[in-house]
């Protein structure tokens, strides 16, 4: 086989791996991810992002509620208590965590860094819904 030819599959067959790792990331994005892209994609704005990233920080944040109560359903008295105090502390770690994002970003010019600044925020919310829907998933697979 020729060189180019070799080079030529090969090339291909990266092209199809990097489809394939898309088109399975896409499917696999949490509906609040493709709203937010969708949002962006209608308005890119620096204002348009803002808004589009505080109505997923929003969303995230009814979604952390939502898993952490129907965790709390799902787990026995001794372990509710853990949780509540578990999320006691998240609650503590989120705010310190938000302190210092917006001193960093208070620090910063240009009108790029606001949509970023709102974009690491709604991440440590994110982080932690998602965090508690695994949990909900894990305290499902040990029920008999």
């Amino acid at each position: 086989m020729t060189t180019i030819i070799k080079h030529s599959v090969t090339g291909f067959l990266l092209l199809l791996l990097c489809s394939l790792v898309a088109l399975a990331q896409e499917e696999s994005q949490h509906p609040i991810d493709k709203a937010l892209d969708a949002c962006i994609e209608k308005n890119g704005s620096t204002a348009g992002m803002v808004e589009c990233t505080d109505l997923a920080y929003k969303a995230w944040d009814r979604e952390l509620n939502k898993q952490y109560l129907a965790l709390m359903r799902a787990l026995k008295p001794a372990q509710k208590e853990v949780l509540k105090a578990a999320q006691l502390e998240w609650i503590k770690q989120r705010d310190a965590d938000f302190k210092l994002i917006d001193s960093i970003y208070d620090t910063l010019q240009g009108t790029m860094y606001i949509p970023m600044r709102i974009d690491a925020r709604m991440e440590v919310v994110k982080k932690r819904a998602l965090q508690l829907q695994n949990y909900l998933e894990l305290t499902s697979d040990a029920s008999p």
